[in-house]
């Protein structure tokens, strides 16, 4: 659990960076996050390759800005973004896999 546990978020207006239990930390744009979504809506969006270009793509278009972080539990957060989807919870274990995927490690 610890590998998945996030205790920080430091958010800057167009980045974050998240720093989890097991000492790493990664640097990811909220481009990443909010694409990344598995909330009801945006799921489906991601099924194939073509799906996921259109919606970061469409997420592009909107403007991507700093969302609100609300704790849920001890196992996630939701992010309120200004421009769009504010209904998913984003699991500490699904961020994990977004920065290790998409982000940078932060030193």
């Amino acid at each position: 659990m610890s590998r998945e546990l996030l205790i920080e978020l430091e958010r800057s207006d167009e980045y974050c960076i998240m720093r989890f239990a097991d000492g790493n930390s990664f640097r990811i744009s909220y481009l990443k996050i909010r694409s990344n979504c598995r909330c009801a809506k945006c799921k489906p969006r991601q099924e194939n390759e073509q799906r996921r270009l259109e919606l970061e793509e469409e997420i592009l278009r909107l403007r991507v800005e700093k969302p609100k972080a609300t704790p849920v539990g001890r196992y996630g957060i939701q992010l309120e973004w200004p421009t769009g989807c504010s209904s998913g919870i984003h699991s500490f274990k699904h961020l994990r896999e977004v920065c290790e995927l998409h982000g940078t490690p932060d030193a």
